[in-house]
């Protein structure tokens, strides 16, 4: 599978909640990172592992619902992909339904993802689950 074959899959699987499609797809050593301060948000740090990873995810869904999750402007160079992600999200503490735009930034070897990095809202996403 193409590396643009590939992202759009990943895309589809996390929209869906396939957590285990996405899981297949990324070797053990997936590092993801949300490049943030600590005192910004609680959403910060770097995950080496899938089992750190699942725990970051299982974390957002404690306290998010998401009502819906799509991936666009979705661009691909070489072994780097990047995407524009739109999110509606409720917040499970506030009880608000908010929209948020991220960023990803992803690196493939051998057209297989090893690593993403996640931008956001830190302000938003603090002000929605502190």
């Amino acid at each position: 599978m193409s590396i643009s074959e590939t992202i759009e899959q990943l895309y589809r699987d996390y929209e869906n909640r396939n957590l285990e499609g996405i899981f297949a797809a990324i070797p053990d050593d997936f590092c993801f990172e949300w490049p943030f301060d600590p005192k910004l948000t609680r959403y910060n740090g770097m995950c080496n592992c899938k089992e750190d990873l699942l725990a970051k995810l299982e974390d957002m869904a404690n306290n998010f619902e998401f009502n819906s999750y799509a991936a666009t402007n979705i661009i691909v160079e070489g072994d780097k992909a990047a995407a524009q992600v739109e999110l509606n999200l409720t917040s499970k503490k506030t009880g608000e339904t908010f929209d948020a735009t991220i960023a990803h930034f992803w690196t493939f070897e051998d057209e297989k993802p090893i690593s993403l990095v996640e931008y956001m809202d830190t302000a938003l996403m603090k002000h929605q689950s502190n």
